[in-house]
């Protein structure tokens, strides 16, 4: 009997893009697993390379994730010891996140954990597909804003 979900779906490019994120997300969750993390916390750590640390309202947009979500990481990692807060020495009201010496170690192997898939996905996809392949997802939010447009004008109805 045929699966016709399947065969609909695999046509699908938000399907494919999800299952693929999906593959991702379980490897470096798997990874992450060993020392007590998810990968969102990983991404945190890749998002803190400044030596004197990072404002937490920068945080967020950089790996495009809720602020509300975002504070739940940091207070699990600032308990963990793998962050901490520091005011920022030029303007008291903005706090810096700074990684502690494990926060450091921890995400030296996070970026050495994505530039090692990243690796391994390059090689097996030529540098046109690769061309194509980014074409698409800077289209996959214009798409979406579509769709969010319509949804605002029938709530505001």
């Amino acid at each position: 009997m045929e699966d016709l979900f399947k065969e609909a779906a695999d046509k699908m490019v938000i399907y494919n893009v999800r299952k693929s994120w999906l593959i991702i997300a379980k490897l470096y969750n798997e990874m992450t697993a060993k020392f007590g993390g998810t990968i969102s916390m990983a991404f945190v750590l890749l998002a803190l390379y400044e030596e004197e640390g990072v404002p937490v309202t920068k945080i967020a947009p950089r790996i495009g994730m809720e602020p509300n979500s975002l504070s739940r990481i940091l207070k699990e990692l600032e308990s963990k010891g793998i962050l901490e807060r520091r005011k920022n020495h030029s303007d008291s009201r903005i706090v810096n996140i700074v990684l502690t010496e494990q926060g450091k170690k921890l995400r030296k192997y996070a970026l050495k954990s994505v530039f090692n898939l990243e690796k391994n996905v390059k090689e097996d996809i030529s540098e046109n597909d690769l061309i194509g392949f980014f074409n698409v997802l800077e289209k996959i939010p214009s798409a979406i804003n579509k769709i969010q447009e319509k949804v605002n004008q029938q709530r505001n109805k």
